[in-house]
This record gives C-alpha cells, sequence and structure tokens, in this order.
C-alpha cells in the first residue's frame, strides 16, 4: 500500500492505534495551542477517557511541562459535575498525557456555529452551570483565566461542563516560574473575552472570569461577539475604552411582537458582568447565582440596574456612539500585525524585571520601550496624548521604516483620540502632519482623511469639509487603482454608511 495515501491520525507523530500505559489511543479529536487530544481506552476500567498529549515540539521544554502539569493539579484539585473531570496524569517516555472526562458533545461555539444563537432557557441554564462550577473553583482558590464558548462544552445527555484550566492559576504566589504566564507568541487568554484588568496585567481572580463570562453569553445570545476587529491587541483596547451595542440590540431574535426576547433582569445580569471596573461587577459567583435563582423564585433581582437605569444607558451610549463607533474600525485597521502584538505582549508578561501595564497606565511619565513595536503597546495601553506622543519621540520616523508606519499609526489614534475629546482643532493639526509627510503610506493618508472629515464636521466648516471629502475619494481611488488588495481593507476599516456619507465607492 502506498505510504502517501496514509491517514493523517496515522502519521509518523500520531499516536492513533497505539498502546500508552494502561490506555490504548483509539482516534484523535484536535489540537490545542499545547496538546494533540485523543479519544483513549482506560483498559483496566474499560472506560473511555479524552487523553491531553503535550506535543512533542514542547515536551523538550521544562516551562512547558511545569505549565503542562499545573494544569492537570488545577483541575484535579477541583471536582463538579460542571467541571471536567481529571482522571490521571502522567509521562512516559518523554510523553507527558493528562487523562480526562470524555465529553461526547460539541462545545458552544461549535454548536453557536451550527445552531444560532441560543435560547433564552438555555442562557440562563449555562449561566447558572458555569456560575456554579466558578464558585467551586473559586472556593479552591482557582481562577480560570480563559472562559469563553470553546471552552464550554453541553454532552449529549445535555449537562453542561466547563474544561481546559490550561491557563489556571491557583492561588497567589503559587508556581511563579515562567510556567505561570504565556510563552513568546502565545496570548494570555483570548483576547476576545478577556477582562479589562487581565489586559493591563493586573493581577485577576474570579471576578475576571465573571466578566469572561459574560462576553461569552453575549456571544452565545447575540450571535456575535461584543467586540470586533482584525488583531488581538485592537481587541485588547476596545476592552478597556469602549462599550458594547446594547444586547438587546445586536439580538436578532424577538418576540411575538417584534420585539427583544430577552427579559430586561437577564440583561442586567450580563451587562453587570460585562462592567469595566471589577468593583462594578458581581464579586462572587455565589452572588451571580444568588442573583439568578432570586430572579426565578420571584421575579425580581436586587441587580442595581433598574429597567430605568438601562434604558438610560442605553440613551447615553446611542449619543456617546454617534460621533466614535462607525469609526471604531479604524483603530482595529491601525493596529500592528497578530504576531507583533501577540509576541510584544506575552514578552513583556514574561519579564519580572519589566513594568507591567497597570504601571504603565498609572504612571505619568511614559516609560522607554524596548522597540517601536513595544512603544506602541505602552501606548495603546495608556490610550492618553503622552503615549501616542512617546512613539515618534522615542523611536523618530526617519530613522526606518518600521518607525515610520508606527508613528503614521500612532498618529491617526492620536486624532481619535482628540475627536473623542471634543478636540476637533487639535485632531486637525495631528492628521495635517500625517497628510504633508511625502514618505507616509498612502493608506493611512486615506484613513487620515477619513479622520480629517470627521474633525471637519465637528468644526463645522463645511468648506474644508466639502474639500476633505473630495480629496478623499481621489485618494482612495488612486491607492485602489494602484493596489485592488487596498479596497478590501478599507471596507474593513471604513463602515458602509460612513462610506456613503463620505461619497466613497467602494
Amino acid at each position: 500500500m502506498s505510504e502517501s495515501k496514509q491517514p493523517e491520525d496515522f502519521s509518523p507523530t500520531s499516536l492513533v492505534g497505539r498502546r500508552l500505559g494502561d490506555y490504548q489511543i483509539l482516534r484523535k479529536l484536535g489540537r490545542g495551542g499545547m496538546a494533540d487530544v485523543y479519544a483513549a481506552r482506560h483498559l483496566s476500567l474499560g472506560r473511555d477517557v479524552a487523553m491531553k498529549v503535550l506535543r512533542r515540539d514542547l515536551a523538550r521544554d521544562d516551562d512547558y511541562v511545569a505549565r503542562f502539569r499545573r494544569e492537570a493539579r488545577a483541575a484535579a484539585k477541583i471536582s463538579h459535575p460542571n467541571i471536567v473531570a481529571v482522571y490521571d496524569v502522567g509521562s512516559i517516555d518523554d510523553t507527558h498525557f493528562i487523562v480526562q472526562e470524555l465529553i461526547d458533545g460539541p462545545n458552544l461555539r461549535e454548536s453557536l456555529d451550527r445552531n444560532g444563537p441560543i435560547s433564552v432557557d438555555d442562557a440562563i441554564e449555562i449561566l447558572m452551570a458555569v456560575g456554579s462550577a466558578l464558585e467551586t473553583a473559586a472556593d479552591a482558590g482557582i481562577t480560570h483565566r480563559d472562559i469563553k464558548p470553546e471552552n464550554i462544552m453541553r454532552a449529549t445527555r445535555g449537562s453542561i461542563k466547563v474544561a481546559d484550566f490550561g491557563l489556571a492559576r491557583i492561588g497567589v504566589g503559587d508556581d511563579e516560574s515562567r510556567a505561570n504566564l504565556t510563552q513568546v507568541g502565545l496570548t494570555l487568554g483570548t483576547p476576545r473575552y478577556m477582562s479589562p484588568e487581565q489586559v493591563q496585567g493586573k493581577t485577576v481572580d474570579v471576578r475576571s472570569d465573571l466578566y469572561s463570562l459574560g462576553v461569552s453569553m453575549y456571544h452565545l445570545l447575540a450571535g456575535q461577539p461584543p467586540f470586533i476587529a482584525d488583531e488581538p491587541l485592537a481587541l485588547a483596547v476596545m476592552h478597556l475604552h469602549d462599550t458594547p451595542t446594547p444586547l438587546d440590540r445586536s439580538r436578532s431574535i424577538r418576540d411575538a411582537s417584534g420585539n427583544p426576547d430577552l427579559p430586561e433582569w437577564l440583561l442586567a445580569i450580563i451587562q453587570r458582568l460585562m462592567s469595566k471596573q471589577p468593583d462594578d461587577r458581581f464579586q462572587t459567583p455565589t452572588q451571580l447565582l444568588e442573583a439568578i435563582r432570586g430572579q426565578a423564585d420571584s421575579g425580581e433581582t436586587n441587580l442595581g440596574f433598574s429597567s430605568a437605569t438601562i434604558r438610560l444607558q442605553r440613551a447615553a451610549d446611542a449619543a456617546g456612539k454617534a460621533r466614535r463607533r462607525k469609526w471604531i474600525h479604524i483603530a482595529a485597521m491601525i493596529c500592528f500585525p497578530i504576531m507583533a502584538a501577540s509576541a510584544v505582549y506575552a514578552w513583556q508578561a514574561n519579564r519580572p524585571d519589566q513594568p507591567g501595564v497597570a504601571k504603565w497606565l498609572a504612571s505619568e511619565e511614559v516609560p522607554m520601550g524596548t522597540s517601536v513595536e513595544h512603544q506602541y503597546l505602552i501606548a495603546a495601553s495608556r490610550n492618553d496624548e503622552a503615549g501616542w506622543r512617546s512613539v515618534a519621540q522615542r523611536f523618530p520616523p526617519s530613522e526606518s521604516r518600521a518607525n515610520a508606519r508606527y508613528h503614521s499609526k500612532s498618529l491617526l489614534q492620536l486624532s481619535r483620540l482628540l475627536i473623542a475629546q471634543d478636540r476637533p482643532q487639535d485632531a486637525a493639526a495631528v492628521l495635517q502632519e500625517l497628510l504633508s509627510d511625502p514618505k507616509a503610506d498612502k493608506i493611512h493618508q486615506v484613513l487620515a482623511l477619513a479622520q480629517q472629515c470627521m474633525a471637519d464636521q465637528s468644526i463645522g466648516d463645511n468648506t474644508k469639509l466639502a474639500s476633505s471629502k473630495s480629496k478623499l475619494r481621489a485618494l482612495a481611488k488612486e491607492v485602489i487603482q494602484n493596489d485592488p488588495r487596498a479596497e478590501d481593507l478599507l471596507k474593513r476599516a471604513i463602515e458602509a454608511d460612513t462610506r456613503a456619507q463620505l461619497g466613497l465607492e467602494i
């Protein structure tokens, strides 16, 4: 038989068909960031299990091995019907593995992709199950740190299970090795669901898990996450500074009267879970569970969010976003590429001798970055004028092409900040610096002209606004003609209604 036709599972690196101690490997289920996952048979007990095997390329790194074992300790430390159980952990011939409960159903992200947004009843069930699991973990001093739909599973019998304690932290100060954090190129948690304090590099506790649960519930009910961007850093900045579209607006499912089918008490709970400040959330999973049970028992709940408060929040949100929401893709567009963002962030997290993001935010003086990418990350974390100006001050654009690119990006971000602060004249001056630079990337100049239109509109200068629109249309047309790929970038950077308003025919 030709070896070229060999199935992937029977490749030389696969364990399918082999025996590992008392376990017979049956089939491969998937691959995660650190491990391959197999279905296996525990021969002595005659029980089917899931086996996570540390990837061979990572097994030679002592830090990865330590982190892998830490995951096993974290999960084995707790026993709960809504947590995937760990049965065994071991190492045979430098093959490190964790044996755990085999869940015969999809994770919630897979279910969402197949079936669409969940029902209200399902949402309540998931909140109760995950809240109960987090309650038990918190009692054991464990923070999960990566709650997301992919890590919440539904067995075919219907039970909800929280999986993957691979980023869990056991207590405070326990196991302070590099294995407690991520390695270069990996992200600490998943940016789409990370809490603001996790983004900032602060110490996290169960309230961070509750924030991630709130974001996950929003995603499952709306069918899309509250924040969308192409790059990890852009998402991280959104968690720090932006307010999502209210969930009842994002959810497409309506009741018989055409109104959102979500009860206001459930909206209030998810809104509270997603509060930017940890002190504004439920302080423990127990509080969350009591709020849900109180609603079920009496139809009322003391959440601190009345119907009037929710309506007021929606009105304030709509007013604040009238000028800012449609420009958010511009901010996402000009953040640096995925690998640079992840690598720099994880690199910084792994250096105990370097100040964390929290210190950057607290310090009036902008620290010196070790590279222009690092300086840009510091600026994005601070999101203030001094931070954005520090990119060019510390790394002059004339010294390299990379410096020049990040200088342009920082000017765009600074102009966005100034416009949000009702300083359109200052924003226009910043944008003029970018527009008058003959070496600036044309894509950045198109985005600068779009921002310029926004500033002109805020100033009320209709003559200048008309001129900026004309320049924008001409430059966009030129850029697209020279590089057809630019059209897709501009579509993602500037929303359709904004393009129509500006007369951009793309």
